[in-house]
């Protein structure tokens, strides 16, 4: 008995990593696409026992270890890209240039929480050039109206939807705008800023609807806005920024389509997942908080930040323009089918 119960749950484990190989938005096999650390861990343990009872092994049992094992190498090498051994896509710079720096938090604050002064703290901690605030409704905006007199340049648009957004910055502003690229209940912004050096820099910040019950059956509306802004970068000349709650991991397939589309880097890979949510639950922790960034800018420090009551992590990224680092980043590129899937997905229509 025991001998079946063990095939039978490798052949579960099997069928939660084949399922989000299938390319259908619907929500069951996006949402497996999330756990592959924590899936992997699972393999791990289920390979260990098989191990532990294969005096009793068939030609089943070998059959499905071995395909367990599979699983585990495809899992390994799917997040590989973002542990410590994997070479660091975009370089850290060292350099001093401050008057091209820009330093960027992002957080998705929960619209319930109501510790205003716990993120408070921590911005007047890391002191951001931008800020980029998100499920923010009135009450939020009310508790962190104080920013208002340090960060003169904002967009705001709190609704109580879980989709409000704030955005603040000491930097100065030009074409700014809240855009609703997919849902009229879903914002999100465009701008440019300006550093201290005179360079125009083009920021997109997002948070779409993720593939769940209750917020989205289907991943189209979210792949669709991501579509949209990758392929809006793809056509800007200014140096780029992304930042935002995406809904979606750092090894998904539409993460790594749209990282192909942009062409930007994504500071994480090679240094850490840098998890944000949850934040309640380490068992349960996934990259679903980003800040991409073109080529012709260097690292000089990025932080997880410390809990402040929400159940994201916020996110923090010192940011140093230099235009010679274009020929020493390697982008990362899309073929003509990808190109064609982005377009693809940017024109889907949704429900």
């Amino acid at each position: 008995m025991l001998h079946w119960i063990i095939i039978s749950v490798a052949f579960l484990f099997i069928g939660a990593n084949i399922l989000p190989l299938v390319r259908n938005s619907f929500w069951v096999f996006r949402i497996l696409e999330y756990p592959r650390l924590q899936k992997l861990s699972i393999g791990i343990i289920i390979l260990l026992t098989m191990f532990f009872f294969r005096k009793d092994a068939d030609t089943i049992f070998l059959i499905t270890a071995g395909l367990v094992f599979l699983c585990c190498a495809y899992l390994c090498y799917k997040i590989f890209p973002y542990t410590i051994f994997a070479a660091n896509e975009m370089k850290k710079v060292t350099v001093l240039a401050k008057n091209c720096d820009i330093k960027i938090l992002t957080a998705n604050v929960l619209e319930d929480n109501t510790e205003y002064h716990r993120l408070l703290g921590l911005i007047k901690e890391v002191d951001p050039d931008i800020i980029f605030l998100l499920e923010t409704d009135e009450k939020w905006l009310n508790g962190v109206k104080e920013l208002e007199e340090i960060y003169p340049y904002n967009l705001k648009k709190p609704i109580a939807n879980t989709y409000g957004l704030l955005f603040f910055s000491r930097y100065v502003l030009r074409n700014e705008k809240i855009v609703f690229r997919v849902d009229e209940e879903v914002p999100s912004i465009e701008a440019e800023a300006q550093l201290p050096c005179g360079q125009w820099v083009k920021i997109f910040g997002l948070h779409p609807k993720p593939p769940v019950p209750g917020e989205s059956l289907t991943a189209t509306a979210k792949d669709k806005e991501l579509m949209k802004v990758a392929l809006l970068v793809e056509k800007e000349k200014l140096p780029c920024v992304v930042m935002g709650d995406l809904n979606d991991v750092a090894w998904s397939h539409t993460t790594e389509l749209f990282r192909k589309v942009s062409r930007l880097l994504d500071p994480r890979r090679g240094r850490g997942f840098y998890s944000t949510f949850s934040a309640n639950h380490w068992w349960v922790r996934f990259p679903l908080d980003y800040i991409f960034c073109s080529s012709n800018f260097g690292l000089v420090k990025m932080n997880r930040l410390p809990h402040f009551g929400s159940d994201h992590f916020a996110m923090f990224i010192h940011l140093r323009y230099q235009p010679q680092l274009e020929k020493i980043h390697e982008e990362p590129l899309a073929d003509v089918e990808e190109k064609e899937e982005a377009r693809e997905k940017a024109s889907e229509a949704v429900d």
